[in-house]
């Protein structure tokens, strides 16, 4: 599945999650398994936790509070929102 800036996601309904010294451990539910995101996921899981977010807010998220090049910021957050979907932690709005 292609991912385009302008999708916007939101997190489902059959997870809880709890961040602890700049990492975020997410329960999925439905599965009984734990996820473990770093600093940069859970930058992304607390942006979606506000309110659906596009991938473009995302990246804007991103770039503004780490160094790295936008194509690979870009990359990286679909990778993750692809993971996440794959888990049914995060849905396309």
């Amino acid at each position: 599945m292609n991912i385009d800036l302008s999708q916007t996601f939101k997190l489902t309904h059959n997870q809880v999650s709890s961040s602890l010294d700049n990492e975020t451990i997410i329960l999925n539910h439905d599965a009984g398994v734990y996820y473990g995101l770093d600093e940069v996921g859970t930058l992304i899981w607390e942006q979606l936790q506000q309110k659906p977010t596009t991938v473009e807010e995302l990246k804007k998220a991103v770039l503004a509070e780490f160094e790295i090049d936008e194509a690979t910021c870009e990359n990286d957050i679909k990778t993750l929102l692809k993971e996440l979907m794959d888990e049914k932690l995060v849905e396309i709005v």
